[in-house]
């Protein structure tokens, strides 16, 4: 990579941390006082503030890590396979460590976890239908004279 895009980059890096600095001092918990409305009001605006802090806190260390990169000279080199980040990725994303090819992959891979563990989380909440008929029998103590002769899985389930 140019020694000037490089340079660019290692400044927006430092204007992102200089700003993020005058930033930080303007997020902070507000009082709960006030009557119910004002303080559920006032935590969901705390939840807000530090969901935002949280959110920052992991960017402004992306964006350390790629001013380490700058300094080691591994700045645009995909932490995966080595390849170069192309320039129009950078430019979209300037803290990517990875090349495209790789992060496709990646995501591909975490999507495949996402919806196996979907699956498996299913399995342990589906009834035999035996018991699910039992709960719709007329119980002893109602009132109602409500029976279920059969059901089909579909209205159970869906």
């Amino acid at each position: 990579m140019e020694k000037a895009t490089i340079e660019k980059f290692k400044n927006l890096f430092l204007e992102i941390l200089t700003e993020e600095q005058v930033f930080e001092g303007k997020l902070s918990p507000t009082t709960l006082e006030g009557d119910e409305v004002d303080v559920v009001s006032h935590e969901k605006a705390n939840q807000m503030d530090f969901r935002l802090k949280a959110r920052n806190a992991i960017y402004l260390n992306k964006v350390r890590k790629s001013l380490h990169k700058i300094e080691e000279g591994s700045f645009g080199e995909c932490e995966d396979c080595g390849a170069e980040i192309s320039l129009q990725r950078l430019n979209a994303r300037p803290t990517a460590d990875l090349c495209i090819n790789c992060k496709e992959a990646q995501e591909k891979h975490e999507n495949q976890l996402i919806n196996r563990n979907r699956a498996s989380s299913k399995v342990g909440r589906v009834l035999p239908i035996e018991t699910l008929e039992k709960g719709f029998n007329r119980d002893q103590t109602a009132t109602s004279d409500f029976h279920v002769d059969h059901m089909d899985y579909q209205d159970i389930v869906g």
